[in-house]
């Protein structure tokens, strides 16, 4: 018997989560929006030099800003703070395919230099991908152009500098449980890879521009912030679990709650991953493999493992919501419910997907 959370007494700023089965994207609108042109020659780069996402993330991401940007933003610097923060989410997927997709940690360790000081990551070190390290340096840089125009872009420099190095572990984080996966527990995915989310470093790009926060209401805010990067880490999980088993990576949520309560065998896993290796090497796919596989995903679709991060994210926006007394700066409500639209496209994008 799976131990799941229950609901209590649910604050009127908490939205409502979607059903699992919705195909309705909120975000669509807004990915056609055009890319800004001082990234598309670093994401055409991008594709050249690595080419693992498609164009429609940078789609996606670049819809999905404006629906999370905190309400003290001033409008005048809103094209500056949406495309900034495609700019360093480019730059945190680069790191985490190399890491994760490729399991280079020669270059990884490269990469994980260049937002603290890009004069010590050495394109040229042994092993290392060069073309991919420069790419990177000129990402961030040019992040970094924009990051520092905000008026309160010092104020908030150090703080951006120690929740990157949360977001830089979290990738570490995920190497080593791809390279590993006894490793993997839920109670340490909360703990380290829901940072992968970039919820802090593009909150406090938000408040490099924004004139009207109020610093005082900080910790409150980061006690918010902690519970939104869990929630934005439930939707990835539920949107991608499928793909990322399909791959090999075993990291996801999902799969390893279905593990640990018994849904999964993890045999099963160790099975399908020597048989897709098998394949690999074959440059063939067995029906064996895509039945295990098939069997894998109908056994987590018929628990009630997907409904506990339904569950937990409820809870996480409950628990937010109580900050809201605490944030006269900051309409907490119209945050939260960026969330939820979130969360709403993820399940959407990936039952159209299915």
């Amino acid at each position: 018997m799976e131990n799941e959370p229950t609901i209590g007494h649910q604050s009127p700023l908490v939205p409502p989560t979607p059903a699992l089965d919705s195909e309705t994207d909120p975000i669509t609108d807004r990915e056609q929006d055009p890319l800004p042109e001082s990234v598309t020659d670093l994401l055409a780069r991008y594709e050249d030099i690595i080419g693992d996402r498609g164009d429609s993330l940078w789609r996606w991401l670049y819809g999905a800003f404006p629906e999370f940007r905190l309400s003290c933003v001033a409008d005048k610097y809103g094209s500056r703070v949406r495309t900034a923060k495609l700019l360093s989410s480019l730059f945190i997927t680069i790191a985490d395919d190399v890491a994760e997709l490729h399991g280079d940690r020669e270059t990884f360790a490269q990469l994980a230099n260049v937002p603290f000081d890009s004069q010590c990551a050495d394109p040229n070190c042994a092993g290392v991908d060069s073309p991919v390290v420069d790419l990177a340096i000129d990402v961030w840089s040019r992040f970094r152009e924009l990051y520092d125009a905000g008026p309160r872009a010092t104020e908030f420099g150090d703080l951006l500098a120690f929740d990157l190095r949360q977001v830089l572990d979290a990738i570490e984080y995920s190497l080593l449980a791809n390279r590993d996966p006894n490793l993997v527990s839920e109670q340490e995915l909360w703990t380290y890879d829901s940072a992968n989310m970039m919820v802090f470093v593009h909150a406090l790009t938000d408040l490099a521009n924004a004139p009207t926060f109020d610093r005082a209401e900080l910790a409150s805010l980061r006690q918010v912030l902690d519970r939104t990067q869990r929630m934005a880490r439930i939707g990835n999980w539920l949107a991608t679990w499928q793909r990322e088993l399909a791959e090999g990576d075993y990291s996801s949520g999902v799969v390893v709650r279905a593990i640990e309560t018994g849904v999964i065998d993890p045999t099963e896993l160790q099975h399908l991953r020597s048989a897709a290796r098998l394949e690999s090497m074959a440059d063939s796919e067995s029906v064996t493999t895509t039945e295990r596989f098939d069997t894998l995903v109908r056994a987590v679709k018929r628990s009630s493992v997907e409904a506990y991060f339904l569950d937990r994210w409820r809870i996480e926006c409950a628990d937010a919501a109580r900050f809201d007394n605490a944030l006269a700066s900051i309409d907490l409500g119209a945050y939260l419910g960026g969330f939820e639209t979130i969360l709403c496209s993820h399940v959407a994008k990936r039952n159209m997907t299915r």
